[in-house]
């Protein structure tokens, strides 16, 4: 089983995608019908093609035009039509953030940092041209050597994200809430759980950062989604250990301490009652289906 290195991805290291764009059909150094990750972020522009890219165990299917986006430490593979066109623009957390106060900017995005299962936004044809005349400007300045030019790269990316969010809560019909106190709440907790699910297991932590109840957190998540601070914490937690069972060599002991747990039998009982199967069955299950000749 190969290893997927162990990045801390709320920072970039010297391994980080600076900027790129590519179009979708040009080869790349790596497979991308492979499962792999980075540690930078990742947005697919389809065009043309059909079919399926995996992010974190859900596939979402590509019906072009869409656009989809991969966050850092989010295992995915795409598989696509040979004939799939459009465009893959590459960027690292530094090189959004440079010069900008606010740096939880991208957490707020919906369709970023684990936010959403499905991080993706069905194009209509006008919204599809309006983002391909935005990435066809940053492929002109990305070739050129204006000393302007990472401001400038820096924009188009910002305006593609701004764009994407506006589509995306009308999509998932949440303008209303994202703008009111409650959604507000509920954005500053999944920053939070994104930045410290491997400290922080309990629901009163949280609620005691976010200057709130216990009571209230809980209330305003099962009100949003259905689900309370504990099962969103623990959802987190199991999330990063599947892909870590999945994509990495290290034992489930290991895991566990990884993510904050000094008792690693209770971490595999808390694994198996949200999976229902232990850390090694569901290792074992999965190698068996990425690779049908092991038995």
């Amino acid at each position: 089983m190969k290893h997927i290195p162990l990045h801390e991805f709320l920072e970039d290291d010297d391994t980080s995608v600076h900027f790129r764009l590519i179009k979708l059909e040009e080869k790349t150094e790596y497979d991308t019908t492979v499962a792999h990750r980075h540690n930078y972020y990742e947005m697919f522009l389809f065009e043309k093609g059909r079919g399926t890219h995996e992010i974190d165990f859900n596939d979402i299917e590509i019906q072009s035009p869409c656009i989809h986006f991969v966050s850092p430490g989010q295992i995915h593979k795409v598989s696509r039509d040979l004939k799939s066109s459009g465009y893959v623009v590459l960027f690292s957390r530094e090189f959004y953030y440079l010069n900008l106060e606010n740096r939880d900017s991208l957490f707020n995005m919906p369709f970023l940092n684990n936010n959403h299962p499905a991080p993706s936004i069905n194009l209509s044809a006008n919204d599809f041209l309006h983002f391909k005349a935005i990435i066809t400007m940053a492929e002109e300045e990305y070739k050129s050597e204006h000393t302007q030019k990472d401001s400038i790269l820096r924009s188009y990316i910002n305006i593609i994200l701004q764009k994407s969010k506006t589509l995306f809560l009308e999509q998932e019909s949440d303008l209303n809430f994202h703008k009111s106190a409650s959604g507000a709440l509920v954005s500053s907790f999944k920053i939070l759980l994104e930045q410290k699910f491997r400290e922080l297991h309990q629901v009163q932590d949280y609620a005691l950062a976010l200057h709130c109840t216990p009571e209230h957190l809980n209330q305003t998540l099962k009100t949003h989604y259905g689900h309370s601070a504990s099962d969103m914490i623990l959802r987190r937690i199991i999330l990063e250990a599947r892909r870590l069972l999945m994509y990495s060599d290290l034992s489930n002991k290991e895991i566990a301490y990884w993510l904050g747990y000094e008792d690693p039998s209770y971490f595999s009982r808390i694994f198996k009652r949200k999976t229902e199967c232990t850390p090694n069955m569901f290792r074992e299950m999965h190698l068996k289906k990425m690779n049908p000749e092991h038995r």
